[in-house]
């Protein structure tokens, strides 16, 4: 039996994950250096401090992090106060939730800054019971610490709880911690691990309705 449902944010709940790799992008290039999709596709759903690392250890010398952590986080703020857009289903699966009196966590690498900007204008955030955020934990995902700490906040066993993300490091996090877990892609596909041990994999987050 389902009892809760933990949310990740980014590339799940807001279209935010394009933003990102634009900005991450945007800031290799300017010190002449090729952040390809590929190298990319390593840090999404990864805490911003694991990702620099990677960064680092990729580039060597070649990389001044402080200039680009400044270029990134300018460009990335730029883009964001044009809007950041609820993904398609988001409003459906959560209103259906709240029906069902289902409880819901948020469960993200991004700082609490960021959490409540993106939700700024709406009452969403509020409504869920319990909030983790890159501040609470010492490992990102894909370490399951993350998912453990939510559930051990909603006194409920793993099992108990299913998972929403759309990164293989998030589904890797939730699966670890003995959660089920569902994939709902967005800039990644499903990695071989994650389609063997998935609950389901979807195409869009109202597609979960059915299942909950």
């Amino acid at each position: 039996m389902i009892k809760a449902v933990l949310f990740d944010m980014d590339g799940l709940i807001f279209d935010t994950e394009h933003l990102y790799k634009t900005s991450w992008q945007f800031a290799a290039n300017e010190q002449g250096l090729d952040l390809t999709d590929a190298l990319y596709q390593h840090f999404i759903g990864v805490p911003d401090a694991a990702c620099e690392q990677m960064l680092l250890q990729h580039f060597g010398s070649d990389a001044d992090l402080s200039r680009f952590q400044q270029h990134r986080d300018r460009h990335f703020h730029h883009l964001r106060q044009q809007g950041i857009a609820y993904k398609s289903g988001f409003a459906e699966l959560f209103n259906h939730l709240r029906q069902k009196q289902m409880r819901c966590a948020l469960v993200t690498s991004s700082a609490l800054a960021e959490v409540k900007h993106n939700f700024e204008g709406s009452d969403y955030l509020k409504q869920f019971e319990r909030i983790v955020t890159a501040e609470d934990v010492d490992k990102g995902k894909p370490d399951p610490e993350c998912y453990l700490l939510a559930c051990q906040r909603l006194l409920l066993s793993p099992e108990y709880c299913i998972v929403l993300e759309d990164s293989n490091n998030g589904m890797q996090a939730a699966l670890d911690a003995g959660c089920q877990a569902v994939m709902i892609p967005d800039l990644l596909v499903p990695s071989i691990e994650v389609k063997r041990r998935a609950s389901y994999i979807f195409e869009q987050l109202e597609q979960v309705i059915a299942v909950l």
